[in-house]
């Protein structure tokens, strides 16, 4: 039976970033991905209204599943102890914030760059995006521009106010809306 309650506390005590002392940081992220891991829980966060904190408590649950999968995977924690540590790191609010989903080494190499001081969280992200070759973005821009029927000028106005929309949520949001209700 689900503890809702208990689902409840978790996300304020993480929405305020504590961590309860009965629990290490590793424990109460395993802890918060056992009690929700059978509810959609970005359906229930929207329903509480805790959309804006979205990001950090998702990835909470993320930190709970991959510590779980570290555990349970004997070539992980060669690794990790290849890479200096005898114990699985102790995960915080900011290290979880490089976890996608992807597979446990990626995730695991960017929380070790994280840990070991090579950037900022925003910086480590970065860095793992794949950049496009300069053809890539020729083909990208030319495909645009015939299909939009579009020039040269017409496509730059329309990248940089899409990069407005991108980096302004509530304006993405409100495109999104009115797009949709076309």
């Amino acid at each position: 039976m689900l503890d809702f309650k208990k689902i409840d506390d978790m996300i304020e005590l993480i929405e305020d970033n504590i961590i309860p002392e009965e629990y290490s940081n590793n424990e109460f992220f395993i802890e918060f991905f056992k009690a929700v891991q059978v509810i959609p829980l970005s359906k229930y966060l929207r329903t509480k209204g805790k959309d804006s904190k979205l990001p950090k408590i998702m990835n909470s649950k993320k930190a709970g599943e991959i510590l779980i999968d570290t555990y349970k995977d004997e070539e992980i924690r060669l690794y990790l102890k290849r890479k200096g540590y005898s114990e699985i790191p102790q995960l915080d609010y900011k290290s979880i914030m490089l976890l996608r989903k992807t597979d446990l080494y990626s995730n695991w190499n960017k929380i070790i760059s994280f840990l070991e001081g090579k950037g900022t969280v925003g910086e480590i992200n970065q860095s793992t995006r794949k950049a496009l070759l300069p053809q890539e973005i020729e083909m990208l821009e030319n495909y645009i521009k015939t299909n939009l029927s579009i020039d040269e000028k017409e496509l730059n106005w329309l990248l940089n106010k899409l990069k407005k929309a991108e980096q302004d949520k509530a304006v993405g949001k409100a495109l999104k809306k009115l797009i949709n209700n076309l």
